[in-house]
């Protein structure tokens, strides 16, 4: 009986050796090997035994049927293949899924493959196919196997980075099912790649209570993707089960708008929101530092609850710095004298220059156990030079 391995896909150093038979110490080579893909074309190895049997003209469907074309592409990449790259890749991926199964081993398990040619199973199918659209919807496709598998194939040169961001995206789907199960509603919009957002074609979106609702999604989207996912903080960030406490939760951003005085604004490009603020006045909030503020109980300072721009920006530095110049022109104009807000330290340093020269009031470190350092700062907002940009309406 002859022993045929197919290697369509696994041929051609997919498994860190340049074929996974090689893996199995066998005593004598193979009758017929496969391989096609990454071969550019359909090819087969066969023994000399069976050499005569395919001397004969036979018709073999294949991915790539042959051609000479599909042959020069071949040989052009045979040189390039690098074992050490496939495997280091294979070793970095493996790990970080490994580490994904200690963190949710109610979801997933038996990380298993050689080389780049990895899966897992989900515990069960249903949210097996919840996690794949998930997942997809947050840029990463990831194909199905069997009733409760899922592939990760990274490609042979896959950054480190880049690997760690696909199973971040994994992580963040986890977070929908475990929140709401298989019957997690789909969104947010499809995640696209970075992107630099030209100030001038910004629009300025007022949030209002009667307004909200059309675009929470956008926003939530903005704040989930910028403070939303555990794996950004150490393991004993302090949490409302699985949401990370810096995350503010749509109801508390509704809220914030329904009171007197509120003020929010919403930034949007190219269709969708990538950056947003809400505050109201400093009475209507129980944060840290708000008792002790200096002005508390005047009702003349702005307190500024949540501002996040989408890590999709390149240019967030500069919509940041627009985006808190609109939001003093708007507190200015609604008669505040100042504004508060506990934010992260380098917002502060990084932001206008009416909001570096604001007084620090406190200093938290490790705010919520984020590891990250938080100042509650002051700032007058009257009688200073704008010098954000122009956006359109």
């Amino acid at each position: 009986m002859p022993l045929i391995f197919d290697e369509v896909q696994t041929g051609f150093g997919a498994t860190g050796r340049l074929w996974a038979h090689e893996h199995f110490d066998l005593p004598a080579p193979p009758d017929i090997v496969t391989w096609a893909k990454k071969a550019q074309n359909g090819v087969l190895f066969v023994s000399q035994a069976l050499a005569v049997f395919f001397q004969e003209e036979k018709k073999f469907n294949t991915t790539w049927e042959g051609d000479s074309v599909g042959m020069l592409r071949l040989m052009a990449s045979l040189d390039r293949l690098n074992l050490d790259e496939v495997r280091r890749t294979g070793e970095i991926a493996r790990g970080a899924l490994e580490g994904l199964q200690a963190r949710y081993p109610e979801l997933i398990q038996t990380v298993r493959g050689l080389g780049v040619i990895l899966a897992f199973d989900v515990v069960r199918s249903d949210w097996r196919d919840v996690l794949r659209d998930r997942a997809f919807r947050r840029g990463l496709i990831l194909l199905p196997a069997g009733e409760r598998a899922l592939r990760f194939y990274p490609r042979y040169d896959t950054p480190e980075a880049t690997i760690h961001e696909a199973v971040e995206i994994l992580a963040a789907s986890m977070e929908d099912i475990l929140s709401h199960g298989a019957a997690v509603p789909l969104g947010p919009l499809l995640r696209v790649g970075t992107m630099t957002v030209p100030p001038g074609a910004v629009e300025i979106i007022d949030l209002e209570p009667r307004n909200f609702a059309e675009h929470r999604a956008g926003v939530m989207a903005v704040e989930i993707e910028r403070y939303g996912s555990i794996s950004h903080y150490p393991p004993d960030v302090l949490r409302a089960g699985r949401r990370p406490l810096l995350q503010y939760p749509a109801e508390a951003i509704e809220a914030t708008l329904s009171n007197p005085r509120a003020l929010g604004l919403a930034l949007r490009f190219s269709g969708r929101i990538i950056a947003y603020a809400v505050g109201s006045p400093l009475e209507d909030h129980d944060e840290e530092g708000v008792h002790d503020d200096p002005h508390y109980g005047e009702h003349q300072t702005f307190y500024l609850l949540a501002m996040a721009i989408h890590p999709s920006v390149e240019n967030a530095g500069e919509i940041e710095h627009g985006l808190l110049e609109l939001l003093r022109e708007r507190v200015v104009g609604q008669g505040y004298l100042r504004l508060s807000a506990l934010v992260e330290e380098r917002i502060r340093e990084s932001g206008p220059a009416w909001l570096r020269s604001a007084e620090v009031l406190r200093i938290v470190d490790n705010c919520l156990r984020s590891g990250l350092r938080f100042v509650y700062l002051q700032a007058r907002v009257a009688e200073v030079a704008v010098t954000g940009f122009q956006a359109t309406r």
